[in-house]
């Protein structure tokens, strides 16, 4: 358990850098609502908060176009993003009174044919129980707001991970105002593991031969994943091949540094030298990471192609 905030651009933050140490899970950012809506803070929440809190981002259904050009709109703004926590739709908005349902519905067939992924449904506890059925809200799972609880709030039929006890929260000084504020209930649904979306295709075909190379001389040299199980040798970047790659640096050798040399476009001798250093500092600072010359888990991420780590 723990705490996390949602933020848009009616949130003001004075200072990301304590934003940062106030023991927060994560922030969630609004990035988009109906089809066209873009919200104007999205890029500069993000670029501040990425790569030090865990980030999600959320969806504002309305009833005003298409759910099918709304999971669109939201798939385009975040795609290219990095993001550790589910994608949320916000559904909330009165007008849409009995077709809350079927909107949610369709929009979240939409955006998993696109990403790969399912996502967290936020709402309120009233507008849940009125509007959406037990089969529906035992196939989802809920981010519940409910200012007038003492505790969790408990909904027939509903998975509660998360719930949203204020939207007038003033104990974090870093933003200016209130701020939504929700505790985290169950990480284990809130917390993207297994599911890591691509950008386009989930495998191209010189990706799937790289990746498969790449299984087989883990698997060859013993390296295993969380489950300390060897690899499925399947061709497709996922969190458990992510699990097995080692820590490289200056001094590495053999057919692992040579792959990620390969990854590099630069000689693959094999040999981790300050040639691969440089490179790696490069890569990494071109995919938006600290610059360390290290091949850790964040880097190997983005050398595997997955959106999220």
């Amino acid at each position: 358990m723990g705490k996390f905030l949602d933020i848009s651009e009616h949130n003001i933050v004075n200072n990301y850098s304590i934003l940062v140490l106030e023991d927060l899970k994560g922030v969630i950012i609004k990035a988009t609502e109906g089809t066209t809506y873009k919200d104007s803070k999205m890029e500069g929440h993000y670029s501040n908060i990425n790569n030090k809190l865990p980030v999600g981002f959320y969806h504002y259904l309305t009833v005003s176009s298409s759910p099918i050009t709304q999971a669109e709109a939201f798939w385009e703004r975040i795609k290219d993003k990095t993001y550790e926590i589910y994608p949320v739709l916000d559904v909330e908005q009165d007008l849409l009174e009995e077709l809350a349902e079927s909107y949610c519905k369709t929009f979240l067939e939409r955006f998993k044919e696109l990403s790969g992924q399912d996502m967290i449904i936020y709402s309120g506890k009233c507008y849940i129980e009125e509007h959406f059925s037990n089969e529906f809200k035992n196939n989802h799972v809920w981010w519940v707001a409910d200012y007038s609880a003492s505790e969790c709030p408990e909904i027939d039929g509903c998975k509660v991970i998360a719930w949203q006890y204020t939207e007038s929260c003033s104990n974090y000084p870093s933003v200016f105002g209130s701020v939504d504020c929700s505790i985290l209930i169950d990480e284990t649904k809130f917390f993207i593991k297994e599911e890591i979306p691509f950008s386009d295709e989930s495998v191209l075909v010189d990706e799937y031969d790289s990746i498969l190379e790449l299984q087989k001389e883990l698997n060859k040299q013993c390296y295993t994943d969380y489950n300390w199980d060897e690899l499925v040798e399947d061709g497709v970047a996922g969190e458990k091949t992510l699990s097995a790659c080692p820590t490289l640096q200056i001094g590495a050798r053999g057919n692992i540094t040579k792959w990620v040399q390969e990854k590099l476009s630069i000689p693959a001798d094999g040999i981790f030298g300050e040639q691969t250093r440089q490179a790696v500092i490069e890569f990494q600072e071109n995919m938006s990471l600290d610059g360390d010359g290290i091949v850790g888990k964040k880097t190997w991420s983005k050398l595997l192609g997955l959106k999220v780590y």
